[in-house]
């Protein structure tokens, strides 16, 4: 996904990327636990502009992943959807200082050297960042049984919850004195 400052016109560029599903497979080999598999092409509409050397990224990402539930290890399927704005600018000559504080405006900006800009990364980023950290089937998911592991949303157990683990035994009698 590079662009040649010159190709993006006045009015701005407008462009729709279609990835297949192993599009992120060689930057996510270095991830040994891998939770999720996408399920479909990854769809990437890009709206490009300029403003004198200082480029407007804005992109929107669709797509769909497989995923095993955080609290039940059952397999659910979630669409994703994530926008992403950044403004990208010519890398400055001068090296910037070793402590320097951020406003939110820095935040959004990223830099780039030359006449061209290469967004795969930025792209590749938003994707990966909609895909959520631990996963769940469902918000009321009532997960595994933490005494039998059998999965409380197809069946109750006949364990007692009032067991206290015997780890935390100690603290049955613990009393806080206001």
């Amino acid at each position: 996904m590079k662009f040649r400052l010159e190709d993006i016109p006045p009015e701005g560029l407008d462009k729709i990327f279609v990835q297949e599903e192993n599009w992120l497979d060689e930057r996510l080999s270095r991830d040994p636990i891998r939770n999720f598999r996408f399920l479909e092409r990854i769809t990437v509409h890009l709206n490009l502009s300029c403003s004198g050397r200082t480029i407007s990224v804005k992109s929107r990402m669709e797509t769909k992943v497989e995923g095993r539930c955080a609290r039940c290890l059952e397999p659910y399927t979630q669409h994703l959807n994530s926008e992403y704005h950044t403004c990208l600018k010519p890398k400055p000559k001068v090296p910037l200082p070793e402590e320097l504080e951020l406003s939110r405006e820095d935040l959004e900006t990223d830099f780039y050297e030359g006449d061209e800009v290469d967004v795969t990364s930025l792209v590749q980023d938003q994707v990966l960042l909609a895909v959520p950290p631990k996963g769940l089937c469902s918000e009321e998911c009532r997960g595994l049984c933490p005494y039998c592991g059998k999965n409380l949303n197809r069946e109750f157990c006949q364990c007692t919850n009032g067991e206290t683990d015997p780890r935390f035994a100690v603290l049955k009698n613990f009393r806080l004195h206001k």
